[in-house]
C-alpha cells in the first residue's frame, strides 16, 4: 500500500490542494490564466476550486513580477515611497517608463471629480499584472481613494478628486 504512486494516492484523495489541481493539467510548463479557466471548465474541477487556482496562479506570477516593477521603477528615479502629490505627477512618471516599451499607451483624463489613469498595451494577462504592481507601488500613498479595473491588454486606475 506505501508504494502506491502519487496519482493513485491523489484519485484516493477527493480533496487536492490548488497546487495538485494545477499538476493535473495538461502542458503544465505552458499554462496561463486564460488556459488554466478553460482547462478547469473541461475537468470535474468545482468553479470555486478552479477560482483558488487562478488565484494562486496570479498571486505566484505577481510575485515573480514585483522585483522587475521595483528595479524599473529605481532605474527611473521613482522611489516607490515617496508620497507623490498630484495625478498629472503620476501620469509623467509613467510616460515615461511606458516609453520605453512598444505598443503601450497611457492615457489620463478627468471626468465627473475622478481622474483615470489608462494604460493600454498588448501583453495578455501578465501585462496587466506587471501594470497592476506599477500601479501598486506608484499609488499605494493615496489609499482608498484609487480604484483598478482591468480588462484584456488594459488597466486603469480611478482616483476620487
Amino acid at each position: 500500500m506505501k508504494n502506491l504512486s502519487q496519482n493513485q494516492e491523489l484519485s484516493k484523495n477527493s480533496l487536492l490542494t490548488e497546487f495538485d489541481g494545477i499538476a493535473q493539467l495538461s502542458n503544465i510548463d505552458q499554462i496561463t490564466i486564460t488556459a488554466l479557466d478553460c482547462a478547469t471548465k473541461s475537468t470535474n474541477i468545482s468553479a470555486q476550486e478552479g477560482q483558488k487556482m487562478k488565484d494562486l496562479l496570479e498571486q505566484k506570477a505577481t510575485q515573480a513580477i514585483e522585483p522587475y516593477v521595483l528595479a524599473i521603477l529605481e532605474e527611473n528615479k521613482v522611489d516607490p515611497n515617496l508620497r507623490h502629490q498630484n495625478i498629472e505627477e503620476i501620469n509623467l512618471i509613467l510616460q515615461k517608463i511606458t516609453s520605453k516599451m512598444n505598443s503601450v499607451q497611457t492615457t489620463c483624463y478627468f471626468r465627473a471629480g475622478k481622474a483615470y489613469l489608462r494604460i493600454n498595451h498588448d501583453m495578455g494577462d501578465i501585462g496587466n499584472l506587471f501594470f497592476k504592481s506599477l500601479f501598486y507601488n506608484i499609488l499605494k500613498s493615496f489609499g482608498e481613494n484609487c480604484h483598478m479595473q482591468t480588462q484584456e491588454n488594459a488597466i486603469c486606475v480611478i482616483y476620487r478628486i
